[in-house]
């Protein structure tokens, strides 16, 4: 049961727990359902946001990477791509989307993990993941792929993630609203990381 801590990202105590949780049957139990969670919520049709859609996917990713942390959370990330690609396959793979996915999950495990939920760290997590992982990473891998000028792609890219930002920070709030309860129920989460979401 991980609870909420002070040390720092560059303490050694957080990696060492972070390692630790690779090797937990319960979170690998759990990172398996999350797996399956995600592939089930990639089914549901995304929302049309002006020329994007918001896709429902990345919940069960942050719930994964909030609970499991970051070294399990990555190859949460590396498990859920490939899986994904194979049960429901867009186009060429291509493995820069598994790095980028590889990403997505430890930047959410490093604003979640071993942290209380807040406000501004959902948001923070989004703002980071959409503009550092989805538009300069994707951008590479999108220039790698179809060829073109890398900031071409880039400012198409960006001017879509700016517009899915808030939107996903707030399914994220109602998602971990609901679920935090459940997961401290369960015996996965401290009870003080699980009777609400404050603020900061």
């Amino acid at each position: 049961m991980n609870t909420p801590t002070k040390e720092t990202l560059l303490h050694r105590s957080y990696w060492k727990a972070a390692a630790a949780d690779l090797y937990s049957t319960r979170n690998l139990v759990f990172a398996a359902l999350m797996v399956a969670m995600a592939r089930v919520l990639a089914l549901i049709p995304g929302i049309p946001i002006a020329h994007t859609k918001l896709s429902f996917s990345f919940p069960a990713r942050a719930m994964c990477a909030l609970v499991c942390g970051p070294v399990a959370g990555m190859v949460y990330g590396f498990v859920e791509d490939i899986l994904g690609f194979i049960l429901q396959p867009t186009g060429e793979f291509f493995f820069g989307y598994t790095i980028s996915t590889m990403a997505g999950m430890l930047v959410y495990a490093l604003c979640f993990y071993r942290r209380r939920v807040t406000v501004v760290r959902i948001v923070a997590a989004n703002v980071l993941v959409n503009i550092f992982v989805n538009a300069l990473m994707g951008s590479l891998w999108t220039m790698m792929l179809r060829g073109g000028g890398y900031w071409g792609w880039f400012t198409v890219s960006m001017s879509k993630n700016l517009l899915t930002i808030v939107p996903k920070s707030v399914v994220l709030y109602f998602f971990f609203q609901a679920m935090l309860p459940v997961l401290g129920r369960i015996g996965v989460l401290g009870k003080e990381r699980s009777d609400f979401i404050c603020l900061w």
